[in-house]
């Protein structure tokens, strides 16, 4: 048994150790960072069930894990807890995917305000592809408790996807603040800030990762790198200026296609609508122009556009996408149509870096491959 499902088997023969007499429903004693709180009484089997399902979720074992998760509920149908669990397992799970908008409802009827309620609707949600839906249910999981770390890393990570990537920036400066211990919250500022080409708040990130969490020292470049000319075409893109970012482009010898896939690879879904459109009308073979249009639509929530984009000419020969590019329709993929299908597609790209010793740093690239590799690593398993 893993670690956590030992602790949850602890956690229930101390619970109902504390069990207490008296009239109506049986209550129960539990011990919560040392101090006594009274409950209600749930059975044995309830955890027992439980314990066994978190440890088959985190071995990625999903369908084991929500017969589980089922099994639980059967024997304490009022956990919202158990509930928010089947749900999120469910989610995870493709060929179970329907049945998690009724477990979720099962455990919002029993609590609404249950925080990580809201933060597994969000992440289901993303999964699905909903952004909109998913940055909801993030905003409200902040507002239920914004102590919560998790939450407030999603909520930012999606503004991000959004496109909202300023108010991003402000959540994650706000959490390293608050919690200036918070190595997640300084990891993920950090990552934000090669990806916008911010050398000053990645070197602060870089400097309070060392002073903190040494053990994510090849997470870190031992100096943030001066900026390569890149920087200049990523920092018209953000500012929203097309023109100016086709210049910087020119200068920095960035193929057109790329510009839309770093565009979309910002969030920045309109100006790589734009450029994508623009190098598909010149030439439909372009595989990069084209990811970066699916990626701009599925940003948009822009269906009909989405469907449009992957509808390559079949009289024309595509050519091959760039690492980038690669990386971003892995991800998509994996929203779409599960991390099988987008493990599958990524192959080598999102395994390493580029090999060639004279390759221009890109922050941006190796940013994205990061939270690629993240998101593809099997379940309970670190990137």
């Amino acid at each position: 048994m893993s670690g956590r499902g030992r602790s949850l088997a602890r956690g229930a023969a101390l619970v109902l150790l504390g069990l207490t007499a008296g009239c109506g429903d049986p209550k129960v004693i539990r011990v919560i960072d040392g101090v006594p709180t009274e409950g209600r009484f749930i059975a044995y089997e309830a955890y027992a069930y439980y314990a066994r399902a978190a440890e088959a979720e985190a071995r990625g074992d999903l369908r084991l894990a929500i017969l589980l998760y089922r099994g639980a509920a059967e024997h304490d149908a009022k956990s919202v807890e158990v509930w928010t669990r089947l749900g999120a397992a469910a989610c995870a799970d493709p060929d179970a995917r329907g049945s998690a908008g009724g477990a979720f409802e099962r455990a919002e009827a029993l609590d609404p305000t249950y925080e990580p309620l809201a933060r597994a609707r969000a992440r289901c949600a993303e999964k699905m592809g909903r952004l909109d839906e998913a940055l909801g249910h993030a905003a409200r999981a902040v507002a239920l408790d914004p102590g919560q770390d998790e939450a407030v890393l999603l909520y930012a990570s999606l503004l991000e996807r959004r496109g909202r990537v300023t108010e991003a920036e402000r959540w994650l400066d706000a959490l390293v603040f608050e919690r200036p211990t918070s190595v997640r919250g300084w990891l993920a500022r950090y990552e934000l800030a090669l990806r916008r080409n911010d050398a000053a708040a990645a070197e602060r990130a870089a400097r309070a990762l060392r002073r903190r969490a040494p053990r994510h020292a090849d997470r870190i470049s031992a100096e943030v790198p001066a900026l390569a000319p890149l920087a200049e075409v990523d920092a018209a893109l953000r500012s929203g200026d097309l023109g100016a970012a086709r210049k910087a482009a020119l200068r920095a010898r960035l193929p057109a296609p790329e510009l839309a896939v770093r565009a979309a690879a910002l969030g920045l879904a309109p100006l790589a609508r734009d450029q994508a459109e623009l190098v598909l009308g010149a030439d439909p073979s372009s595989s990069s122009a084209r990811i970066a249009l699916a990626v701009a639509a599925d940003l948009a929530g822009d269906a009909a556009l989405f469907a449009s984009a992957l509808d390559a000419p079949r009289d024309t020969l595509a050519a091959a996408p760039s690492p980038l590019a690669r990386l971003l329709f892995a991800d998509l993929l994996l929203r779409r149509a599960g991390a099988e299908a987008a493990r599958a597609f990524a192959g080598a790209a999102s395994a390493s870096s580029d090999t060639s010793p004279n390759a221009t740093p890109d922050p941006l690239l190796e940013a994205v491959r990061k939270r690629v590799r993240a998101r593809l690593a099997p379940s309970g398993k670190g990137a």
